[in-house]
């Protein structure tokens, strides 16, 4: 596991001690290596965003829509920055599965 990987599992520690009212969720291995290519302003981006996106993940600062033409799943995606996005789905309507992150080329249908 690279040492970006591990800052996952350290921000998850901190998110969970501050706020009890955020949403359970998890990452995907897809995403945690998605995460560990990104450089280092897109992952303090995240950091910095991610309690807000827990705790309202249809803040307007994510503008967050549903990726359409998926028939048995809904997958959604959020916008990190202007050029970077990330995906996630509901689990039982309650964790959020965070799928994947990168750039706009990440919601091309290939890549789910």
């Amino acid at each position: 596991m690279s040492p970006k990987t591990w800052i996952l599992g350290d921000l998850r520690a901190m998110i969970e001690k501050e706020h009890t009212k955020t949403r359970s969720y998890r990452f995907s291995r897809q995403f945690e290596e998605s995460y560990a290519a990104l450089p280092d302003e897109i992952i303090d981006a995240f950091e910095k965003k991610l309690k807000v996106f827990l705790n309202n993940m249809f803040h307007p600062s994510f503008r967050t829509k549903k990726i359409k033409g998926f028939k048995k799943r809904i997958i959604w995606e959020a916008s990190l920055t202007m050029d970077y996005r990330l995906t996630f789905e509901l689990e039982r309507g309650k964790v959020i599965v965070f799928r994947n992150i990168g750039k706009h080329g990440i919601l091309d249908r290939r890549k789910f």
